[in-house]
């Protein structure tokens, strides 16, 4: 680290005033040199985008540094850092300067610059901020600190060194983690406060599927011991509107758009759709409103044919989906049993902000 001083040296018999004309730079600590991880790239694809450093990151630049010498914004070129991370390979896919993924990844650099009467082959030193966004929400910031000395140059080493540093914290972190980003934007804690039956008669829970995406929320599939084409799904998810419309009205409008998804499968495998009951109410001692389902046959010219009902309804803030591949009369006395076993997570901070913003 750079040290510069005027020091009063006194004695009992000589007293030296030391200027501040000469500079003297300690050695600097050597930089560890971190391996190129083995599990990448992860299945993500994100945007990159060049940006300006905090103002915590140009305070930390400065720190510590000669009069000489000053912060350059930019010091290290943003196509260095897209190269590096083009040859590391930590991502399935990255989009330079585009915004068309939900990550987003921002870089912030500043690089020490000696005047030209310093000398120029002097260790130099690089802060870095790494800023990951979701949908134009901060979620994660962490700042790279590295001393370059290679007499002076900056190697593409160095800059993949810098995005190594950042990226153990994102392994220890977890940050492109599904649960890291519910944590972040406030969202609700399905893996901790939704409560699920693990079997429903014959059924039994499978898996559990948290969406990358918090306004979807979490699917739940059950599947029978014997019958492999017989599937019931359970998904919770938030109304994405204030809570002010009627219980009744939210999930017709949500039931539709469920109906419509399963009418446009149809149509591509060529399939004619029968609608054998739409928006019937269903109600249960357990829920305070009733829900609606839809019952749907679809059959194709070479004799192929599909059930499903759809159920909707609200509990708390969220909408709770039931989805089955058999007929209604199968399906309802199922969901009518998972019910007593039924709880969701409350309201999220995220889903408060939002429905503030709404009104």
């Amino acid at each position: 680290m750079f040290k510069f001083s005027c020091r009063w040296i006194a004695t009992a018999s000589v007293l030296c005033i030391l200027g501040c004309a000469h500079q003297v730079t300690p050695p600097v600590p050597a930089q560890p040199i971190l391996p190129v991880p083995e599990n990448t790239p992860i299945a993500l694809d994100i945007n990159v985008f060049s940006s300006y450093l905090s103002e915590q990151g140009m305070a930390a630049c400065q720190t510590d540094l000669p009069q000489s010498y000053q912060c350059k914004n930019d010091g290290i070129p943003a196509g260095d850092f897209l190269n590096a991370l083009s040859s590391l390979a930590l991502f399935e896919n990255l989009s330079p300067s585009v915004s068309r993924h939900d990550y987003e990844l921002l870089i912030g650099n500043q690089l020490t610059q000696p005047e030209e009467s310093s000398n120029a082959h002097s260790p130099r030193k690089s802060v870095t901020e790494f800023s990951v966004e979701w949908r134009g929400v901060s979620i994660d910031t962490f700042s790279v600190e590295y001393w370059h000395q290679n007499q002076g140059a900056i190697s593409p080493s160095d800059v993949s060194q810098v995005i190594l540093t950042w990226w153990k914290h994102v392994e220890n972190a977890k940050v492109f983690s599904t649960p890291y980003l519910y944590a972040a934007m406030g969202a609700s804690d399905y893996n901790a406060q939704l409560h699920l039956p693990e079997t429903l008669d014959a059924f039994s829970l499978s898996q559990r599927y948290l969406y990358p995406d918090p306004f979807r929320g979490v699917i739940a599939r059950y599947t029978h011991p014997e019958f492999e084409e017989a599937i019931l799904d359970i998904a919770v998810y938030p109304m994405l509107s204030a809570l002010t419309q009627p219980s009744d009205v939210s999930v017709k409008a949500e039931l539709k758009k469920a109906v419509d998804t399963a009418n446009e499968v149809a149509k591509t495998r060529a399939m004619a759709v029968t609608m054998q009951q739409l928006f019937t109410p269903v109600e249960s001692a357990f829920l305070p409103n009733a829900g609606v389902m839809a019952e749907m046959f679809a059959e194709s010219e070479t004799g192929e044919s599909l059930f499903a009902s759809i159920y909707v309804f609200q509990i708390e803030d969220k909408f709770v989906k039931f989805s089955t591949t058999f007929p209604a009369r199968i399906s309802d006395p199922l969901v009518q049993a998972a019910f007593p076993q039924l709880q969701v997570p409350p309201e999220s901070a995220l889903m408060k902000e939002i429905r503030r913003a709404l009104k």
